[in-house]
Order: structure tokens, then sequence, then C-alpha cells
């Protein structure tokens, strides 16, 4: 029996590869998450509800801040037992097809959130709560295909291709944004500019994007072959062999290590993602065409840190390409504290009178530097850090540690938005509130260190 259960990790630990083709279909669904990130959760739709939606910038940033942090915690309950019941069963399409049956109406909602409401923010809370299950639920099962997918050395680059394509895919809709309603005298589909419908639209884009280029993975890469048993039997299994692969962390210890550091410095990244727009509203008074072009020239750079990551992935390793994308996020994080429009790196400045120009003050454009930066950083993070998982997680228990991952991204992800919206609210600051990033980046920097990659 040991001898088979060894036959068997180790056909799956070098399974045949699939073909470029399929691989490129996985890529195309994996990116096709981005534009949900970019509009809803970090440009767009986040700045939109946190300074019209709701007219008070601080009070906006907390709700927003709790907003997310229900999503979270949903997510981080749920997402490892999900992945445990995808091993038992053998496959992930069927629940990629459910996070699309989820996500699509929550998403299409967001249309409803109205300037200045008074009443029904809860079914705009339970529309975000809704995008983020489907977009962090999708991860879980799409990353899970990617090591059956590539052979062990190209999995970095495979990894790098998805995040590549999905930040092409963010310049798309941002220049769609731009030229379709910002820009355009004649706005399609009849919208009203002045009264924020393109910022009530995003969610449907995102919806009807994120469904259309689902298609051709379903089609063309092939899912891990269906076993007999039946959806309570899987069940049954999953939670039992998740329960059991918690307790069996103490033998993979250098995974476990990686994980809690990856918890860490997550965070830090959620919440340069999450709120460093909603801090450009907020404190910068930022204007929606500011936003939509800083996340278009954002698409651009982080589409060439995904391709930059996977070379530097195969280069010199995930593990230390991962630190390099840590610490600088970490500087980028504590540069955009320091801005206001009356100082640039926590010192007094005094913008000059009649400055023109769509980033007019230092300020502006100093932020829109460190933001560039930041989108680097997290992008590549983000790219090597799902290399290393596949590197180092066992090859028969993917979706379980894949699951784990996920748990690893999100089992604290509530703590950072609801940590800022506290913050936020008992300093009366926006800066105050994202600073709690730089925390969490640090201490995810310092556990990395002792992280075995070779001979993991």
């Amino acid at each position: 029996m040991a001898q088979a259960a060894a036959t068997v990790v180790t056909s799956t630990a070098a399974p045949r590869p699939a073909s470029q083709v399929a691989q490129f279909a996985w890529a195309i669904c994996d990116g096709a998450r981005s534009p949900y990130n970019v509009l809803v959760n970090i440009f767009v739709f986040a700045a939109y509800f946190s300074t019209v939606v709701i007219p008070d910038a601080v009070r906006g940033q907390s709700l927003w801040g709790y907003f997310t942090g229900c999503g979270a915690v949903l997510v981080a309950l749920s997402a490892p037992v999900l992945g445990a019941i995808a091993d038992a069963g053998g496959r992930r399409k069927p629940w990629l097809v459910a996070c699309l049956i989820i996500g699509v109406p929550s998403m299409i909602g967001l249309w409803y959130a109205t300037p200045g409401m008074s009443s029904g923010l809860g079914w705009i809370a339970l529309c975000v709560v809704g995008g983020t299950m489907c977009f962090e639920y999708s991860a879980v099962f799409t990353s899970a295909m990617m090591p059956t997918l590539a052979p062990r050395e190209r999995v970095g680059f495979l990894s790098g291709l998805g995040f590549c394509l999905g930040n092409f895919m963010g310049i798309i809709v941002f220049a769609f944004y731009l030229l379709a309603w910002d820009r355009n005298p004649h706005p399609w589909f009849g919208l009203n500019v002045g009264a924020h419908e393109p910022e009530r639209a995003v969610g449907i884009v995102a919806a009807i994007w994120i469904a259309a280029f689902y298609v051709p993975m379903f089609f063309l890469t092939p899912d891990t072959p269906t076993n007999s048993r039946s959806w309570r039997e899987a069940i049954r299994i999953g939670i039992s062999t998740l329960a059991h692969t918690l307790s069996q962390l103490k033998v993979y210890r250098n995974t476990a290590l990686f994980l809690g550091a990856r918890l860490l410095y997550n965070e830090g990244f959620l919440v340069m993602m999450l709120f460093t727009s909603v801090v450009a509203a907020g404190v910068l008074h930022w204007t929606p065409r500011m936003l939509v072009t800083m996340g278009l020239i954002n698409s651009v750079v982080a589409t060439l840190a995904g391709l930059f990551a996977g070379w530097l992935d195969l280069k010199i390793g995930s593990k230390l390409s991962s630190m390099l994308f840590v610490a600088g996020c970490m500087i980028a994080n504590i540069v955009v504290c320091s801005l206001t429009p009356q100082s640039i790196f926590f010192l007094p400045y005094a913008a000059p009178a009649g400055a023109q120009g769509l980033f007019p003050t230092l300020p502006d454009q100093i932020f829109l530097v460190t933001q560039n930066f930041m989108a680097f950083f997290v992008t590549g993070g983000l790219v090597t850090s799902r290399a290393l998982m596949a590197k180092l997680a066992p090859p028969h228990m993917l979706n379980e540690f894949f699951g784990l991952y996920a748990l690893s991204g999100n089992a604290t992800s509530f703590v950072g938005p609801f940590s800022i919206a506290l913050i936020t609210s008992a300093f009366a600051s926006q800066r105050a509130g994202v600073a709690v990033g730089i925390a969490f980046l640090l201490a995810g920097l310092l556990l990395m260190i002792p992280v075995r990659e070779k001979g993991a």
C-alpha cells in the first residue's frame, strides 16, 4: 500500500504538461479576474463609494474597510475547506462555475450604489462581499490547476503570464472607461457622467469580462479527472483531510513558515491595493479621471512586472524575488503615508499658485510615481509567491495546500481592513489608517528569512 501511494505521489508530482494552447487559455482565465479587482476594489468604485456614495471621506474609508473585511472573513473561513473538498472530488471547473454564479450578479448589483444614498447600504455590502468571494474563491481553483499544467521549472513563468495578461486586460478596461465615458462628449450607452453613472457601471463591465474570458478555459484546458465519489462523500473526506492537513503542518514546517510569512506580508499588499485610491480621492482630492489614468498607467507597469517577475524567478528563485518585492512595497507604503496637499515626506510644502495639468502639484506627481512602483512590487510579489507555493506544496495535496495558501492570504485579510476602519475612525485620519500596512510588510519580510526554497 505504501509503495502504491508513493507511485501516486510520483505520478502527480510530474504530470504530463498540458498543451501551450491549454496553458494560454488557463492564463486568460486567471487574468480575467483582474478587471474586477482594479475597477471595483482598487481604483474606481472604491474611491467613488468612499467619497460620493458616502460624502464623508473618513467615514467612507471606514465603511469600505468594514465591507471588504466582512468578505475576507467569509473567504478565510471557507476557502481551505473548499480546496480540500475539491481535492477529494477531483475536479476544479465546477467550482469555478459556482464562483461565476455568485460573482456575476454581485458585480452587476453595484450599479445600485447611488450618490449620497442613505438606505440600502446593506445590499451594497452584500454585493461587495459576493464579488470578493468570487474573486478569491476563483483564485484558489485556478491556482490549484497551475502545477498540473506546466513542468515545475516553468510554473513561475506560467504564474507570471497569468498576472501579465490580467494587467493587460486592466489596460483595456481603463482605456475603455476613458474613451467611452470620461473623455467622450457623447458617453456610450447614454450614461450620465455628472451623475457618476460610469463609476457605478464598472461592476457590470467586470461581470461581463469575467464571464466571457472564462469560456476558453472551460473548453480548452484539461481539468483533473473526476472520481467515483459522491458530493456528500467528497465533502466528508475533504473536511476530514483538511483537519488532518492542519494537524500535519508541523511535518511540513518549511511550507508552514512560508504560509505564515505570506499571511503577514499579503496583508500589507491588500492595504496598498484596496486603499491607495481611497487615500488619493480623500486626502489629495483626486478626480475619477486622475484615478482612472493612474490605473491605466499602473496596468502597463504591472503587466511589465508580471513578465519581469517570471524572469527574475527563473534567475534568482522565488524566495529572494518575493523578499525584494515585499521590501519595495514597504518603502512605497511609507512614502504614500507622507503625502498631503501641504506636505511631502512629512515636510511642509506650499503648492505654487495656478498649477496646471492632470497631476498639477508635486505631491500629486510623487503619489503617482510611488503608486506605480507599488503596482510593480505588489504584482511581482504575487507572481513569485504563488510560484513558491507551487514549489513547496506536497504534489498529492495541491488543491488542499492552495486552499491553505488562500487562507494565508485571507485568514487575516479582514484584520487589515478592520484595522484601517478602526484607526481611521479613532484618529480621524486616512493616512493613519493606511500606515498599518507597514507593520504587516515588515513582519512578513522577517519571517521569510528562514524559509528554504531549495530541497523543499
